[in-house]
């Protein structure tokens, strides 16, 4: 005898929150992203690289390098440095050729490229420029 004011109460209560389920259509956006915003936000989770760093780089600047006998090398590439990680951006640095022929091994859109500290490369011109 009870089963009915029980049903009845979960009819209304569903009922009347399918009336109140009031929805911004905007805020949908949030829970669907597009391919570039997917991948920002795996590389930001991924510790990789920061949703800044996802931009094309237009120019390679080396500040300088320490080489370590007893550890890993590090370089400075476009204020950067490569202490936790081998790479700055779209820019792999080799880590193995740091302070070979007193240069840094590059590797940025396929393109591979030896640069001294002081030293700009252009991507769009391959031009090599020495800031000092």
């Amino acid at each position: 005898m009870q089963v009915k004011p029980v049903i009845l109460g979960l009819v209304l209560f569903f009922g009347c929150n399918i009336i109140y389920a009031d929805y911004d259509v905007a805020k949908l956006q949030n829970l669907f992203t597009d391919k570039k915003q997917r991948a920002q936000i795996d590389a930001a989770r991924s510790g990789l690289q920061t949703p800044q760093e996802l931009t094309k780089t237009k120019n390679v600047s080396v500040l300088g390098y320490v080489t370590r006998t007893d550890g890993k090398s590090v370089a400075w590439v476009n204020n950067k440095n490569t202490l936790d990680k081998t790479s700055v951006g779209n820019i792999r640095i080799h880590q193995a050729s740091i302070g070979i022929n007193k240069k840094v091994g590059l590797t940025v859109d396929g393109k591979n490229v030896n640069l001294k500290p002081g030293e700009t490369w252009s991507l769009s011109t391959g031009k090599l420029k020495d800031n000092f």
